[in-house]
């Protein structure tokens, strides 16, 4: 590693890579500091075909660019551009606030771009290979899937439950379905799987639909099998869907009542 005096316009940022985010608070904190007394770090290179291409050390950068501060330090480490991003990775990742949208990303540039293996991605980042191959697989998600997983509406283990899923517009359809029910990742697991035994019987042709063992849907509450045509919505058998709408309706009777009883008008059905 060398450190060099360098103009921070002459500096790449390539445009897959993963990049810390700050809460509001702590960005402008460090706004501040740049401003007062520039870069305290030096900012992360490599020298590739002669460019300097960033590996750590997008907001310095761009707070030097910005306040026009004149050169600054940088460490220059050999490499290429497969050292660029798994050191990128292994450098944020480490930190532990970046978008997994963006480490999947780079993971897809390694594996699709740079035809690196997922033991070979593990190896280069600190990464565990499952934790690899999971978002070798996540990559293969659809926009939306991945910006729900960026924005935290999903987890990494529902995102990997998605992938089962080959068919983009069914992925989206159950993605809004966990949205809506937030389910354990064991039962999202156990919905998908009766998803694609469900599209799967209606692929087969009649000779092969004449031999299957008839479809049925564990209901997600009591957990018994069920008929689709006894399925009330979404995984709920007729029974559980009865006692909800039932207990619902019981409690707001007691509800109302209460009311009644203090002297107040109770409030209309919305």
């Amino acid at each position: 590693m060398k450190l060099r005096r360098v103009n921070p316009d002459k500096i790449k940022v390539p445009e897959t890579r993963v990049t810390a985010r700050f809460d509001e608070e702590t960005w402008r904190q460090f706004q501040e500091s740049i401003r007062n007394v520039g870069p305290v770090s030096p900012v992360i290179c490599c020298e590739v075909e002669g460019e300097l291409v960033l590996v750590d050390g997008l907001h310095r950068l761009v707070e030097a660019i910005n306040n026009k501060t004149g050169n600054i330090d940088v460490a220059v480490i050999e490499g290429d551009m497969v050292d660029v991003l798994t050191k990128n990775l292994f450098l944020d990742h480490m930190r532990g606030k970046t978008p997994v949208s963006e480490m999947v990303q780079v993971i897809k540039a390694l594996w699709k771009e740079y035809s690196l293996d997922s033991e070979q991605i593990a190896a280069k980042t600190g990464m565990t290979r499952d934790y690899v191959e999971k978002l070798q697989l996540i990559s293969e998600l659809t926009p939306v899937c991945l910006e729900a997983l960026d924005e935290g509406r999903i987890g990494v283990g529902h995102a990997f439950a998605l992938t089962k899923i080959k068919d983009p517009v069914r992925q989206e359809m159950v993605l809004r379905q966990q949205e809506m029910y937030h389910w354990a990742i064991k039962d999202l697991e156990s919905y998908i799987i009766d998803v694609n035994k469900i599209v799967k019987e209606a692929e087969q042709t009649p000779a092969e639909a004449a031999q299957r063992p008839p479809v049925k849907i564990r209901c997600a509450y009591c957990r018994d099998e069920f008929d689709p045509a006894e399925i009330a919505f979404v995984a709920t058998c007729r029974g559980c869907s009865g006692v909800m709408f039932a207990s619902m309706a019981q409690a707001r009777r007691e509800l109302e009542g209460q009311q009644l009883q203090r002297g107040e008008q109770p409030e209309a059905p919305k």
